[in-house]
């Protein structure tokens, strides 16, 4: 190598500085976006360690799948104030990008959660437990004409979920009144819900209060919620429990985790407190 080359890199050995192909670099030299600091009579290229950040940056711009194009406009005119304004929006892009996958992560996060819970959970049991005080973020009031139009339901409830899903928030549940559980109207909800790890000052704040509570588990379709409550209402009256204002219903395995309608697993959660004598 020539005296006046030994402090520059080959293609070859630039490449592997920067983690790319060789074709890489040949490719991005041809259109003219990042071009050798010198190129011989015999054609060989040669980069200078003074290029390595050009190109960190071209591999940053990269990643968030600026166009080839948009990024030699740049190189072509860069100024101070292009890096600070080409910096200023690329952080903003960043940080939305973030805030998505954070939000996927928790999403993951809450499904391994939900599913762990319904492959392991007894179906033919009905517990007792007391339970501490959750914060509820409810949807409007749902009509009795809302429940039996299946088409508006889902849409009310998908509207529901992009609404108020977020970092703060579990999958969404629904709640059945306790006049609907005497009256066996057991698809006729009340609201839709979701948990959320802190109180928040609006009007669809709901606050599942401290206290007992009966748990079942369905496995089933949907259609046949039925069967789990009238066992779970029959089980609260013979152990001389009243029901209290709301069910709530989580779903733990659905669609998503199995095939069958007939494999779901919902959890029926009920406030109860025990009767007193007359």
């Amino acid at each position: 190598m020539r005296k006046d080359l030994q402090k520059y890199f080959t293609t070859g050995k630039f490449a592997k500085l920067c983690g790319v192909n060789k074709r890489t670099l040949f490719h991005y030299d041809d259109i003219g976006l990042f071009c050798p600091a010198i190129t011989d009579k015999n054609g060989y290229r040669y980069y200078s360690y003074r290029q390595l950040d050009v190109f960190s940056i071209i591999s940053i711009l990269k990643e968030l799948n600026v166009p080839l194009k948009e990024m030699k406009s740049y190189l072509d005119e860069r100024t101070p104030e292009r890096l600070i304004d080409l910096s200023t929006q690329k952080i903003a892009e960043v940080d939305n990008e973030i805030e998505k996958l954070n939000q996927i992560k928790h999403l993951l996060e809450e499904t391994i959660v939900f599913t762990n819970k319904g492959t392991h959970v007894n179906c033919d049991e009905i517990t007792i437990e007391e339970q501490e005080e959750e914060y509820l973020i409810r949807s409007a009031l749902l009509t009795e004409e809302d429940t039996k139009n299946y088409i508006q339901f889902m849409l009310d409830f998908t509207s529901f979920i992009n609404s108020t899903q977020s970092m703060d928030t579990s999958f969404a549940g629904a709640m059945l009144s306790k006049e609907n559980m005497l009256k066996n109207n057991y698809s006729n909800y009340s609201y839709f819900f979701v948990k959320t790890n802190k109180e928040r000052k609006v009007p669809s704040m709901f606050v599942k209060p401290k206290g007992m509570y009966a748990i079942a588990y369905h496995h089933g379709s949907y259609e046949t919620l039925s069967i789990t409550y009238e066992r779970l209402l029959k089980f609260l009256e013979e152990k001389h429990f009243h029901i209290g204002e709301f069910a709530y219903e989580e779903y733990l395995l659905d669609e998503v985790a199995v095939k069958n309608e007939s494999d779901y697993i919902t959890q029926i959660t009920v406030a109860i407190e025990k009767s007193t004598p007359n």
